[in-house]
């Protein structure tokens, strides 16, 4: 069986090499979500930038990239927030969250997806209603929501 790149087959055990997603919130309580066509689930998603990990690259790097090739912006003050285990049946795949403190659009933006800002309200209404299931940005917006409601 041919297997996509980067992912290994191991005593039957799916290895996925490390993700990371970058999560930012503004201080106007709006979160960078972007809008990305996802043809195996047949529909479009809303999402945390995020991607995979390079061998070596260290997790805050690899967030702070993939942050620039997906929205165009540039991260920066970053930090590592969480580590989530996606699979403990037949994979082995981490997802780190990175909290990204200042960011910068770019006038001259060129990026892969569409950029979505939203309030942590309305992301998290849009999770108790199933529309936002990706389970790193689910993980997101709950702690971005806690995190709101303890300032309040």
């Amino acid at each position: 069986m041919q297997l996509p790149d980067s992912l290994r087959l191991v005593d039957g055990s799916l290895i996925f090499p490390d993700s990371v997603c970058a999560l930012h919130v503004s201080d106007t309580g709006e979160m960078l979500l972007i809008r990305q066509d996802r043809t195996a689930h047949g529909h479009h998603t809303l999402e945390l930038p995020g991607g995979k990990v390079n061998e070596g690259e260290p997790l805050v790097d690899a967030a702070l990239r993939e942050l620039s090739e997906e929205s165009g912006c540039v991260g920066m003050d970053a930090d590592e927030l969480l580590t989530l285990d996606m699979d403990f049946s037949v994979s082995v795949h981490r997802t780190h969250l990175v909290r990204v403190r200042k960011l910068t659009v770019d006038a001259r933006r060129t990026a892969e997806f569409d950029l979505v800002w939203m309030p942590v309200g309305e992301a998290l209404s849009h999770v108790l209603e199933g529309k936002i299931t990706h389970a790193p940005t689910v993980a997101g917006i709950l702690l971005s929501a806690r995190e709101d409601r303890a300032e309040q």
